[in-house]
């Protein structure tokens, strides 16, 4: 029964004396004894680290060992070798006697008598020998043989070089299992060697270190619990290739992936999990796979390695005794797998971390941004949900910058790709809830300002409340409005709206049908009474087509600046696309046009912003593909530049407007279609005049498709004549001088 004490500390290796691999595994202070294994650590680097600090110089400890190992070599082989002979001499002389008896003695026959007589009495007494009390014999014979043996009794000439009553430490000895020689060999002469030996291990291992001391024979056993403790340390050399797996992955799963090393490195124990079980496969019967769980590893992060702590904010960090690795090209690896299971991410995670670390790994690699927004939208929602409000002050504003100035187009450009414009409704309020929680109360007003046309009663109370939140009294009166208008009917389904937006505009106000107009006026009073007769949210789509009708109304009264405040309404309605956005470019363009040529001082700057804004209005058309209305749009930014070089000669936009004739009339051949092929024709032949290119095809395809042209089409093809036609700019064509004559005699 073995009398030793021992204790077993859990949640204490950070207390490890060994800093590095290549460093002496056994270190003495006082009467301690640190011994520390790392995976790999060999019994000859024991052997060799103990013997040094016995007080052996290393060349001395080498020729010993060689000497030792030669002897035993050399000494062995003697032994066989008398052996042999003993049987030899044996042989001859038993040949001696029964062949030649009698025979005279001599000198040599009393020599391999005696030979004999030793041979013999070794065979009758071997069996004594080797059971005899302590079996030294046998074990002799044994290391003869038998490397483990020889090793043994080596190390427990080494160990006695030491007290008894020494203070062993052993860490780590629980990353090997009871048939390593770590245990078989060394730990096993430890604990029969020494009166108090301490074993610093893992929690999750301490049943099995118990377990194992016991068959060992060890009956007085203390478990001590240590206090955490915020000391740093470094215990990565501890960690077994596995656990280095593992503690690797941990920092792919966390912000380290955001380069911002001036905060806190959060981890997402989730994607972790999620990681491990998916990124990482391996198979079932590989050798390499974990034998311990996520759970585990996790749970010794934060007791035993100190890599992981936790805060009031509920989220998990790496502490300071991490050291942080070059893992890009397994950051490439992960960062692809994610983007290809975004969808199953979404569905899955719940804490806003998470959300996080996905979008900034697939944000440069997912082709379909509205992946990206589907993210965005669910870290903003488990942000709320969750109470983790400080991380919108951390990290929104780095991703998404603050919120534009909508009200002025100016900043469209600018502002197009903002993700304030690509978020849901719901994302949003969640954001402006998120902004008021973190004291951004200028940028919730702003995001509220916005929702406004949502609905007005709603968002002009959180504007209120966000005001006096900010001790602005006053403003805080002023944005309520002087009544509470709340409607009393349901919200209307989409078909009614749909109905009278049709009947409002596209039959009657677009075709300036001046039998309908009065018609037209009271569908779009209708579709107003039902759109603000509620008090819910509108789909943004119905607002920003009752806008459009109001602003294309004012149009038709040629009342250019009502029409343009109009469409400016239209770009303040929240989460559009590039569709809506863009045909308001282009219908605000063409009221900056008509409000240029009404002017009796031409003023440039009006005509410059309908080029800027219709420019923009193209852009975003071609954006999403709309080959419909392409032609159209076209057109129109042509003609904003035709007025605009019909006063002051620009070679760069004459050339832009020539692409765009082109690109028009390609488009239309392609689709056989005549929508506007007038007006795109006569450009297309002002623009190459004017560049002093050949038009013989162009006018006469021109004057082929007359016939076709509608009286609207044709009035305001023959007026864009006339303007270059009356300064000698462009040669007369006879056949729309012609045109011109008989449609003004009438």
């Amino acid at each position: 029964m073995n009398q030793t004490n021992c204790f077993i500390h859990i949640s204490k290796l950070c207390n490890s004396k060994r800093k590095t691999v290549d460093e002496s595994c056994v270190i003495k202070k006082n009467n301690d004894l640190y011994i520390t294994y790392c995976e790999n650590d060999t019994l000859d680097k024991f052997e060799y680290d103990m013997n040094l600090l016995a007080g052996s110089s290393s060349f001395f400890y080498f020729l010993k060992k060689k000497f030792s190992s030669t002897f035993i070599s050399v000494f062995s082989v003697f032994v066989i070798l008398i052996g042999f002979l003993s049987v030899s001499i044996y042989e001859d002389f038993l040949k001696k006697i029964v062949f030649e008896i009698p025979f005279s003695w001599e000198f040599n026959d009393y020599i391999a008598f005696a030979f004999v007589i030793i041979f013999f009495l070794g065979l009758l007494m071997m069996p004594s020998i080797l059971e005899a009390e302590g079996n030294e014999f046998k074990n002799l014979i044994s290391s003869w043989f038998n490397k483990d043996i020889r090793k043994l009794k080596k190390l427990k000439l080494t160990l006695f070089n030491f007290d008894e009553k020494i203070n062993i430490h052993l860490y780590n000895f629980d990353l090997e299992d009871a048939n390593h020689w770590l245990w078989k060999i060394f730990t096993s002469t430890i604990l029969n060697r020494f009166l108090s030996v301490n074993f610093y291990v893992r929690n999750d291992k301490l049943q099995n270190i118990t377990k194992r001391l016991k068959k060992l024979g060890v009956l007085d056993i203390e478990i001590i619990r240590n206090e955490s403790s915020s000391k740093k340390c470094d215990i990565e050399i501890l960690l077994s290739s596995k656990e280095q797996k593992l503690y690797s992955l941990m920092q792919l799963c966390s912000t380290v992936i955001l380069k911002q090393r001036d905060k806190k490195t959060f981890i997402s124990l989730e994607l972790f999990e999620y990681c491990g079980k998916n990124f990482i496969k391996e198979e079932q019967d590989s050798k390499n796979q974990l034998i311990f769980g996520f759970q585990n590893f996790i749970n010794r992060s934060f007791d035993d390695f100190k890599f992981l702590a936790q805060e009031k904010s509920l989220q998990v960090f790496f502490t300071s005794n991490v050291t942080f690795k070059d893992l890009s090209d397994e950051e490439k690896r992960l960062a692809y797998y994610l983007r290809n299971h975004i969808e199953e991410c979404v569905a899955t995670f719940e804490n806003p971390i998470s959300f996080l670390i996905l979008y900034y790994y697939v944000k440069d690699i997912v082709l379909d941004q509205r992946r990206t927004i589907k993210i965005l939208e669910k870290l903003i929602s488990s942000i709320k949900n969750k109470q983790q409000y400080e991380l919108i002050n951390f990290y929104w504003f780095e991703i998404a910058g603050f919120m534009f100035d909508f009200n002025d187009v100016n900043t469209f450009e600018s502002s197009n790709n903002s993700y304030y414009r690509k978020i849901s409704i719901e994302a949003l309020n969640d954001l402006a809830f998120l902004f008021e929680r973190n004291g951004h109360f200028e940028q919730a007003i702003l995001l509220n300002q916005y929702l406004y046309e949502i609905n007005p009663n709603k968002y002009a109370l959180n504007i209120c409340s966000l005001y006096e939140r900010m001790g602005l009294f006053e403003q805080a009166y002023n944005s309520l409005p002087k009544e509470l208008n709340l409607g009393k009917d349901f919200k209307p389904n989409d078909i009614e709206v749909r109905y009278y937006q049709r009947k409002a505009v596209w039959i009657i106000i677009s075709q300036r049908n001046e039998s309908l107009k009065q018609e037209g006026i009271e569908s779009l009073n209708k579709l107003e009474s039902l759109l603000f007769s509620h008090s819910e949210d509108n789909n943004p789509l119905w607002l920003w087509h009752f806008y459009n009708i109001k602003a294309n109304l004012q149009e038709w009264n040629e009342n250019y600046d009502e029409a343009i405040s109009f469409y400016k309404k239209c770009l303040s309605i929240p989460t559009l696309g590039a569709f809506e956005y863009g045909g308001t470019f282009v219908n605000m363009a063409i009221s900056y046009r008509y409000k240029y040529i009404l002017q009796t001082s031409k003023d440039e700057k009006t005509i410059d912003k309908s080029i800027k804004f219709g420019r923009l209005g193209m852009i975003l058309k071609q954006s999403v593909g709309d080959r419909d209305e392409m032609p159209v749009v076209l057109h129109n930014f042509a003609l904003n530049i035709l007025y605009k070089i019909s006063n002051i000669m620009d070679l760069s936009l004459c050339n832009e407007a020539l692409e765009t004739t082109n690109e028009a009339l390609i488009i239309l051949d392609k689709t056989k279609s005549i929508k506007r092929l007038g007006m795109v024709l006569i450009e297309n032949y002002i623009v190459k005049s004017l560049l002093k290119i050949d038009t013989k095809d162009i006018v006469l395809r021109l004057e082929n498709h007359l016939i076709n042209l509608g009286q609207s089409e044709l009035k305001q093809l023959l007026n864009v004549y006339k303007e270059f036609e009356k300064t000698n700019k462009i040669k007369k064509l006879e056949f729309l001088d012609k045109e011109f004559d008989e449609l003004y005699k009438k």
